[in-house]
């Protein structure tokens, strides 16, 4: 079984410019695309930073507070 990504996000949903992982993850810890967690479907989602860490589903109301979790990770 493959190894979990540190970091999933969807580069148009998530709610943040995902360039702006470079430097926060390793490239190889980190995967960009579709994680179907769109606000399109969840309206709870608008606004919100969101995506997978460590295989767990995370939101947050600010992309400092959703780094900050990154950051966590070790």
């Amino acid at each position: 079984m493959a190894e979990v990504k540190k970091v999933r996000v969807c580069k148009k949903c998530s709610g943040f410019d995902v360039t702006e992982l470079k430097g926060k993850v390793k490239a190889k810890d980190h995967t960009t695309g579709c994680i179907e967690k769109c606000a399109g479907k969840d309206p709870k989602l608008a606004g919100k930073i969101h995506g997978f860490l460590n295989g767990e589903f995370v939101v947050c109301d600010t992309k400092e507070e959703f780094f900050a979790k990154i950051a966590a990770l070790g």
